[in-house]
């Protein structure tokens, strides 16, 4: 008896897929002001509020990078639904190439901030004191080269057009196409 091709991910990839997609969202939204307030709070010599907003910040990244990491494991280990035949060769080859932008980006993202704020936290050393979880401080860092504050903020730029593109595509596949790509990230 053969089995029935698969046609939606699994459990766990989806709650990996929909936790990053809401984190990165917020990330895309917020994350620069939540960095921006902890810097003005540490300008203004507050330094009990200079790192509360960037241990948020850096918590999310910290768990964006998690994510990532599991779900490029989970991914390795367990196999996607296979495309619907309906699609064209170019589809297939601009979402693969938009999943891939995506795991690098959500790798790199984390990195350089991580990188940056080292940069930002030798200027101002209120933030110092800024947290992963509120139980440990951000590891130093061992350069600072002045050039990945540019670099992660491009990253943000480039993340927010994906996840543009992202969700058109899928719009496009759901009430367009109706090939089913849609749902095969949906629990339902």
């Amino acid at each position: 008896m053969a089995l029935a091709p698969k046609t939606r991910y699994d459990g766990v990839a989806m709650i990996i897929h929909w936790l990053t997609a809401v984190l990165m969202i917020y990330m895309v939204f917020f994350g620069e002001d939540l960095m921006k307030s902890g810097m003005h709070a540490a300008k203004a010599g507050d330094a009990a509020n200079a790192t509360f907003e960037p241990s948020i910040h850096v918590s999310i990244g910290v768990t964006i990078l998690l994510l990532t990491i599991l779900r490029i494991v989970w991914r390795l280990t367990h196999t996607a639904p296979a495309y619907p035949a309906s699609m064209k060769r170019y589809e297939v080859v601009g979402s693969k190439s938009l999943h891939g932008l995506f795991y690098l980006l959500l790798i790199v993202l984390p990195l350089t901030g991580w990188l940056a704020f080292g940069e930002v936290s030798a200027e101002l050393p209120a933030l110092a004191g800024t947290t992963i979880f509120g139980a440990m401080p951000v590891p130093a860092v061992p350069f600072t080269a002045g050039i990945f504050s540019d670099i992660h903020s491009l990253g943000s730029n480039l993340a927010m057009f994906l996840i543009g593109v992202h969700v058109l595509a899928a719009l496009k596949h759901q009430f367009i196409d109706k090939d089913g790509i849609f749902g095969r990230m949906l629990p339902w």
